[in-house]
Order: C-alpha cells, then structure tokens, then sequence
C-alpha cells in the first residue's frame, strides 16, 4: 500500500533527497517548512569569499547546515574570477550528513570530508581534529552557519589548539502557521491510510508537538524520528516515535518504516 508522508522540514533545493527516495518507492511526500530562513547580504560573502583571507589563508572551512551549504553555494556561483572558484573548489570542506556532502559535490567541490561518515558535530569535530593535528598557523578554518547553532564543533575544535573563525551565513526565525498548513495537509490524506509524520529536528516544533499532544484530530498516522536526540525530545513531551531511523539520511528513514510492524 503506498504510504504518504508528511514531512516536517523545508524542503531542500534544488532536489530533496527524501523527496526522492519517497517517490522512488512511490509513495507521496508532503512538506511543512517549520522555519524561516534568509540569506544575509549575498555580496559582502562573495567579497569575503574572494578575499586573500579566506582563498590564501584559510586551509579548510566547515558547513554543516543545507540552509547554510544552500547560501554559500549561490555566493560561490556569483564569482566569475575562474581561477579563484578552482582554489575554492580544491579547499577541503568538513560537513556532516550525506545530504549536505552530495550538495557540495553537485556544485563542484573536490574535496568534501566528514558526509557520511560523520552523523553529528560531535563526530565530524574529532574527524577534523585527527586529520589535521598538529594545529599550526597554516591551518586556519572557518565555520560557514546560521545565526543559531550549537556551540559543539567550536568548543572542540578551539580546545584543540586550532585557530576557529565562523561566517555567518543566514538567519532563522520560527513560522506560525505550521499548525494550519498541517491541517490542510491532514485534510487531503486518507483518514485510514498509511500515514507517517516524520521529525528531523526538535528546532521550530515546540508549539506543533503540544499542538499534537492536545489534539483531537483522529487522523491515522504513525511517528517516526530522525534520530535519538529528536526522539528523546518527543518522549519526554508526550509523543512517542513508532521507528528512529539509525542515520540521518533518506535510505534509513525509509527502511526502518518498511521494516515497522505494528
């Protein structure tokens, strides 16, 4: 029976890799952005982008966010310099998740570390703190982020000696209308389908998860988490995931929900 899945997240351009692997199995996806996200001034990153501090002097940069890889993507397609966009794309990128990794690779980077094998900050900080130990004045890095982030990959990677710059890339704010689009997604779902609502971050669901909690809506659907962190997060607010998929990619969401009996 093919499943229908709603989606809390923004949907990521220019191709969702959960959009993907949904319609490969041909079932139907349905997005809820959570989150406002804006690009802070795009020509003041592709100035510092081209500038001898960041193509001379910065060995390596670190971007763990689609939103953030999203941004920094376009400001690197508005550089005409060739030779620059080349040093750019021979610079070794640090990033966790698969997702983020294939972004960076579609746009033409050589050198992308971390990806798959790292599923978390913490993961991908030791990573880089055994690639590049020793510290030295050579190997300066920057962090590419949103205005909120975790403090987890500086914490660590400044502890270890390495000199740690961040760039700022785009802010967030929490939408208010999760809760309508939710309902209307509700209304064009089969009451006694295959239904699943999928979780990827606790950030921006703070008002839907009491929503949840406190609804009447009778709607057939099953939870499922991207993760322990975002499970612990629904359990100790009242809503228990059927499934956690074990990696945070779209392969392990899918097949821990194929494998679900109820």
């Amino acid at each position: 029976m093919p499943k229908s899945f709603i989606l809390l997240k923004n949907k990521t351009t220019p191709s969702d890799p959960y959009e993907e692997i949904i319609s490969s199995h041909e079932h139907k996806s349905h997005f809820i952005p959570l989150l406002n996200h804006s690009h802070l001034d795009k020509s003041e990153i592709v100035q510092h982008l081209i500038s001898s501090s960041f193509v001379e002097d910065t060995y390596a940069f670190i971007i763990t966010s689609q939103r953030a890889v999203e941004c920094f993507n376009e400001c690197i397609s508005m550089i005409t310099d060739e030779e620059i966009r080349q040093k750019l794309f021979n610079k070794p990128g640090y990033t966790v998740g698969p997702a983020t990794a294939d972004i960076l690779a579609k746009s033409g980077f050589l050198d992308i570390r971390g990806g798959l094998h790292a599923g978390n900050g913490s993961i991908l900080s030791d990573i880089i703190i055994d690639d590049l130990s020793p510290p030295t004045r050579e190997k300066k890095l920057l962090f590419f982020t949103g205005e909120i982030r975790k403090d987890i990959i500086p914490k660590k990677i400044k502890k270890a000696g390495f000199d740690l710059k961040e760039r700022v890339l785009y802010r967030t704010e929490s939408r208010d209308d999760i809760v309508n689009n939710f309902e209307e997604c509700c209304s064009n779902l089969h009451p006694t389908g295959d239904n699943w609502l999928i979780f990827f971050s606790p950030q921006g669901t703070e008002t839907f998860v009491e929503y949840l909690v406190n609804s009447e809506n009778k709607l057939n659907f099953k939870v499922a988490s991207i993760g322990p962190t975002t499970q612990l997060y629904l359990e100790e607010n009242g809503v228990v995931p059927c499934v956690v998929a074990t990696k945070p990619t779209a392969p392990s969401l899918i097949e821990v929900i194929n494998n679900y009996q109820e």
